[in-house]
């Protein structure tokens, strides 16, 4: 089995009805698929990508025992696992992801914690950027949420295969590249410096634009501006990780929301922007 033949595997595993996750090997049962794979070449670099395996609590697939599971991540309602079986082979597996039923979750709760609660959470604990630095050479400080944002998923993932939130750098880049110009990514605001000017902190596969408005001195009150793909804008009094929140969980959220066809969510994390699965 080459790489396209198990990324085609697995593609199709993915997509399986939940009842159709049967498994061939000695003793195990429903719920997931396993592949043997024979050339552990292709099976390290189809794991490569994706994190090695850390759970906050039990792990949310099932999943067989007496393996030993190198890389796991999760994608909607499954979850695809890269390790060796109990005879050593190299196996890749897909199984059908444990998923609660909805809740609201507690108030107390602040915005990066409920996106923890309904991902899962990182794969493991990131390294925090330098603030400091960032914030001289971008000329302000930045909200509070974001900073926590950054420093509990890293930038280095997606939320539900979908919002990417940019990384401290990339705000950088985009704030410098853009600096004088009349409108920032369409819209009606210029973008920062320019006094309530535009610092676009995500965006996503749908060539929507996420920003902050720049009004007033206090970063943790700055509002969200979302840009369609059409360069239609609206105004949300919120901070950018309740947005990301009610975008990613409320269906009757008022900005194209693709909440009513998810129903579980993930952050997906890898050391490439484009993987094999």
């Amino acid at each position: 089995m080459d790489r396209e033949e198990l990324t085609a595997t697995v593609h199709r595993l993915m997509e399986a009805k939940a009842g159709d996750l049967t498994c061939a090997q000695p003793g195990h049962g429903d719920g997931h698929t396993c592949v043997l794979v024979s050339d552990d070449g292709i099976g390290a670099e189809f794991g490569r990508w994706y994190p090695g395996v850390y759970w906050r609590g039990e792990p949310p697939m099932d999943l067989p025992d007496g393996h030993d599971w190198d890389h796991a991540w999760a994608h909607g309602m499954r979850a695809v696992a890269v390790g060796q079986d109990a005879e050593d082979r190299l196996v890749v597996a897909v199984a059908r992801r444990t998923i609660p039923e909805p809740v609201e979750p507690p108030a107390e709760l602040t915005w990066v914690e409920r996106l923890v609660a309904v991902t899962g959470g990182p794969s493991s604990p990131v390294p925090a950027p330098d603030w400091g630095a960032v914030e001289t050479r971008l000329g302000t400080p930045l909200p509070d949420d974001y900073r926590r944002l950054v420093e509990t998923f890293g930038c280095d993932g997606d939320f539900n295969g979908f919002f990417n939130v940019f990384h401290p750098e990339e705000l950088i880049w985009h704030t410098e590249y853009h600096a004088g110009d009349d409108l920032a990514f369409g819209g009606d605001h210029p973008p920062f410096p320019a006094p309530g000017g535009l610092i676009p902190w995500s965006n996503n596969e749908h060539e929507q634009n996420y920003f902050w408005i720049t009004e007033g001195s206090d970063p943790d009150r700055w509002p969200v501006y979302a840009v369609d793909s059409l360069d239609e804008g609206s105004r949300f009094d919120c901070t950018a990780t309740e947005f990301l929140y009610r975008q990613m969980t409320d269906q009757k959220h008022p900005f194209h929301t693709a909440a009513e066809n998810v129903r579980g969510h993930w952050f997906l994390e890898r050391s490439r922007k484009s993987a094999p699965a």
